[in-house]
């Protein structure tokens, strides 16, 4: 009884192993998970053997014990020995009432299976599930240090046999590197940076361009995630400077190349900007070759030098949407107030931290950045009218140098990226007066084809400076689409990863919601069942032989007669007969022998309850009293000798 029991308690402990090793395990092979499925199962079954087993073992030590003590109908007592197979014991109210514990056991043995083999299978299912994780890999990052040490003579090849490209094409002063004083120079952004600039410009979106594997890569696999990345690359900072009339005396004390008067109502531009003022002239000079731009003749002095960077000059009005007075002169030409505004943009070095939110099929950057200082710090110095001298930027020293190579190539790298957006912003918008009307917009300028416009209104948004520095931020971090660009490199960072996964999902509560119960009334009844043997003083079973014996009795053989066949309907008559299970009376001093230690005392069987008495613990029964020879009878019967009393 014990060790059967505790062959089931380890069973339901190896379910419950073998199912916290599958909990949100994600297994594709589909016969590997009905394998497992079928594992878990199987130790189900052979627990509920072993726990049925205890109890089953504990339910025969209690029948007998009930049949000594209870005289029960023949019907009751076939229920009794059949209720491992036989529900209809739970409807029997004469079993219910004289033997209630063993009913209890018997239903307790019923209800095992529904535990064990039904339910306990239950706690593990298929789910999704989300798996959270913090792991360190290497995403993908900027870095444009990487082109002050770039040399486009030996260009940097990577394992996959690929090379990187710059962002920018060099012009140089002796191809082959071997003159004295030689150095390369700045020509004009690169065709990679181009292609990357043209379309980030055009794809319209509200977010930078990435690469289409960039979750797989940045995640480390078939992951959501979110990092943060911090780099240092070139970014615009704008400021309002003039928003209306009254602040263009503030723009002309700036230096500022137009005023409000260029904006409507009271000009024509609805937008209009300077972008390339003080620009770096390409060709840099005129007597260059078509090979490499090597200088034919002397090297000038300030060839390839970066004396200053162009600042943003971007004037724009805002339909207000509020009426004009019908006083307004104004009026004659507009319905609402335009509000015309004038910002700046300076180009700077600017630290980035982007908080990426990979979550498929989007992502999205969270860009803060901090600007450290401008890129080429030199300002325009203004001649005697007050207008500044575009031909004299200062102090000399802040210029930037082709000989000073790695700050050079950096100043440069930042540069093109700047040249390119310029080219997109730069140019005016004219606005058709709605009188005489129709008002429509004029355009000479490609900022149309981005963002910047509105769809609606075909003019400017609102919010233009700040919308500027994102869409320049976003042209920035659209280089991370073209891998293959020397600025992306590679950073080991913590990243937090998320993943849904179809899984198997166990559920330990659910198991051992199952078990407990189960565990704790085996375990009750198996201490019960210990506590029937040592009372009883023997173990029983219900095996046929014991019944073989346990039959012998000269009654059963008379009330039995005509149904030896065993053969279904017994006779109603005999299976409402009484039985108990006792010592038949055959002595009339049974309990002086069993005192005095005799050898044979008596025969215990089934009986009627008028002809037995009990069975007494440490008295040694000895069955029939001697063997007897069967002899034949004319008619060919066996007759079974009465044994005579031992003398």
């Amino acid at each position: 009884m014990f060790t059967a029991w505790m062959i089931g308690v380890f069973l339901a402990v190896g379910q419950h192993l073998l199912y916290s090793s599958l909990h949100h395990q994600a297994i594709e092979d589909e016969t590997a998970k009905i394998r497992e499925v079928l594992y878990g199962r199987a130790l189900a079954y052979f627990s509920k053997v072993a726990f049925g087993g205890t109890v089953i073992i504990v339910y025969r030590q209690r029948l007998w014990k009930t049949l000594r003590q209870r005289a029960l109908s023949i019907w009751s007592i076939d229920q009794l020995f059949l209720a491992t197979e036989d529900p209809t014991l739970f409807f029997n109210w004469e079993t219910i009432l004289k033997a209630p514990i063993l009913t209890v056991i018997a239903l307790i043995l019923w209800l095992i299976p529904l535990a064990t083999i039904i339910f306990s299978p239950g706690a593990l299912t298929f789910g999704d599930f989300i798996e959270v994780s913090n792991v360190t890999i290497n995403v993908p990052t900027l870095d444009f240090s990487a082109e002050s040490t770039n040399d486009w003579r030996t260009p940097l090849v990577l394992p996959d046999g690929t090379k990187k490209r710059s962002v920018m094409f060099y012009n140089t002063t002796d191809v082959k590197s071997e003159a004295d004083g030689w150095f390369d120079y700045y020509d004009q952004p690169s065709l990679d940076l181009t292609r990357v600039s043209i379309m980030s410009v055009y794809s319209l979106e509200s977010h930078s361009l990435n690469r289409q594997d960039a979750r797989q890569t940045s995640c480390g696999g078939n992951f959501n995630c979110t990092y943060t990345t911090s780099f240092v690359g070139p970014g615009y900072k704008c400021e309002m400077v003039a928003n209306g009339p009254e602040d263009n005396e503030k723009l002309r004390d700036m230096g500022a190349p137009f005023n409000t008067s260029a904006l409507v109502p009271e000009g024509k531009d609805v937008y209009y900007a300077q972008v390339d003022i003080g620009d770096y002239k390409s060709p840099q000079a005129g007597n260059l070759s078509a090979q490499g731009g090597v200088p034919l003749g002397s090297i000038p002095d300030d060839l390839g030098i970066f004396k200053y960077e162009p600042v943003l000059w971007i004037g724009y009005s805002i339909n207000s949407t509020e009426k004009l007075p019908e006083d307004s002169p104004l009026a004659e030409s507009w319905t609402a107030r335009y509000d015309p505004h004038i910002f700046r943009c300076i180009h700077y070095e600017t630290r980035y931290t982007v908080n990426w939110n990979y979550t498929e099929p989007f992502y999205t950057t969270e860009v803060t950045r901090e600007y450290l200082s401008p890129i080429v710090d030199t300002n325009f110095t203004k001649l005697e009218n007050g207008l500044p001298n575009v031909q004299n930027p200062a102090p000399e020293s802040n210029f930037v140098s082709p000989h000073d190579v790695a700050l050079y190539k950096k100043t440069a790298a930042y540069h093109a990226v700047g040249q390119l957006m310029r080219k997109f912003l730069s140019g005016r918008i004219e606005l058709e007066p709605e009188f005489p009307g129709p008002s429509y917009p004029r355009v000479f300028s490609q900022i149309t084809q981005t963002r910047l416009v509105s769809n609606v209104t075909s003019t400017p948004v609102e919010d233009l400076p700040a919308q500027l520095e994102s869409f320049y931020s976003d042209a920035v971090l659209s280089l991370f689409s073209s891998p293959q660009m020397l600025v992306v490199s590679e950073e080991s960072i913590v990243v937090n990863r998320t993943r849904v996964q179809s899984t198997f999902v166990y559920d330990a509560g659910k198991l051992w919601g199952c078990y407990a119960p189960v565990i704790l009334l085996t375990f009750i009844i198996l201490v019960f069942g210990m506590w029937t043997i040592w009372n009883d003083g023997t173990t029983w079973t219900v095996g046929f032989s014991r019944v073989m014996v346990t039959t012998r009795n000269q009654t059963l053989d008379d009330i039995s007669r005509g149904a030896c066949l065993g053969n279904n309907p017994m006779p109603l008559e005999l299976m409402n007969t009484k039985l108990q299970f006792g010592v038949l009376n055959e002595y009339s001093d049974i309990e002086v022998l069993g005192i005095n230690g005799l050898s044979e005392v008596g025969h215990c069987a089934f009986g009627v309850a008028s002809e037995l008495s009990p069975i007494i613990k440490g008295v040694p029964y000895a069955g029939l009293n001697r063997k007897a020879r069967p002899r034949s009878n004319s008619e060919g019967r066996t007759i079974i000798r009465k044994k005579e009393k031992a003398e």
